[in-house]
């Protein structure tokens, strides 16, 4: 959802690890991120009693993130301190918090049972899925190295960094190319790289880009390796056809080759998903499981922070009327 760029040395919030759990929960969410955190304040101020899950602690994408000048009332908050925040705010009204990884859902006689990779189980009346889903990545040299310094997944989020510098953005889709539009009226230059001489977004946008004189089409090539020396300067590209080679100088890159929804601990549910695996949702975040709500990136929606967080909010209301009053549509 958000990357940064320029990272500072962070200390990470100390998460907790509970020893033990109830047995039953009125509600289990699972994933820490905006989505999950906004969900637990909502749904454990309604007295309900609330266990979220996650693997790696409170925050997901925040703990990655440095400075975030876009969530409203801060103008400007490292990441991992934004998810301290989060987990006094949520653990604040008896929300209990446990490190630990789902590995599958199922539902019997109208209960879930979650299990963990810890090999214990617990039980729920209604889980709220921000499970969130994952950046496509290049895979090449110096991608993870530069993260936050120079490589970046989300342009609305960092392209206000690059104004009047050279960035290039990866990628043949809509977003690669609505990243593309976007940086062109803040940057000096964009290059454009995709790997093929065709593109999958729409032809009124790419006809949008290709009016723009600060914009260079690098087609059909790939990147092989992003170089520089504490922050990006430069990407290796390689043609597609001729194999031909060569280095282009910039100052960012912006990677759009799509992302991959984490649904794994779903699959025996069988929730409705489209496109690369989303959840379907409705408005009020309910999927086609009866008492399965779902709630940020993984509903395939804006993935931005302050949208994850309200749809946590909608999906805990939901299933506090839910486990009330038992009425589902």
């Amino acid at each position: 959802m958000i990357v940064v760029l320029f990272m500072m040395p962070i200390t990470l919030p100390k998460i907790r690890r509970k020893e033990s759990v109830r047995e039953l929960y009125d509600v289990v969410i699972v994933g820490a991120g905006a989505a999950g955190v906004s969900a637990a304040i909502y749904s454990s101020r309604r007295n309900l009693r609330t266990l979220v899950i996650d693997k790696f602690g409170v925050g997901g994408k925040l703990l990655e993130a440095g400075l975030i000048e876009n969530y409203p009332g801060f103008t400007g908050i490292l990441g991992p301190e934004l998810a301290q925040l989060f987990e006094k705010h949520m653990t604040k009204f008896g929300a209990e918090f446990l490190v630990d990884e789902v590995v599958n859902i199922n539902k019997f006689n109208g209960m879930f049972i979650v299990d963990l990779a810890s090999g214990n189980s617990v039980k729920s009346r209604v889980v709220i899925y921000c499970g969130g889903a994952e950046h496509r990545k290049l895979n090449v040299p110096g991608e993870d190295k530069f993260l936050g310094r120079g490589v970046s997944y989300c342009a609305t989020c960092d392209g206000f960094f690059f104004k009047d510098k050279i960035v290039g953005v990866v990628g043949g889709g809509d977003t690669a190319v609505s990243y593309a539009l976007y940086l062109s009226d803040i940057c000096k230059l964009v290059y454009l790289i995709h790997r093929r001489r065709a593109f999958r977004a729409e032809d009124i946008l790419v006809e949008k880009l290709k009016e723009k004189d600060n914009v260079e089409f690098i087609i059909p090539y790939i990147v092989t390796e992003i170089r520089g020396e504490g922050k990006v300067e430069s990407i290796l590209v390689k043609n597609r056809e001729n194999d031909a080679v060569m280095e282009l100088k910039l100052d960012g890159l912006f990677i759009a080759i799509g992302y991959k929804p984490n649904i794994n601990a779903l699959l025996s549910l069988k929730p409705e998903t489209f496109g690369a695996g989303y959840l379907k949702v409705d408005e009020r975040m309910r999927t086609s499981v009866e008492g399965l709500y779902a709630a940020g990136d993984i509903t395939g929606f804006e993935k931005q922070l302050v949208v994850a967080a309200a749809q946590g909010a909608i999906a805990a209301l939901s299933a506090a009327e839910y486990v009330r009053h038992g009425k589902w549509k």
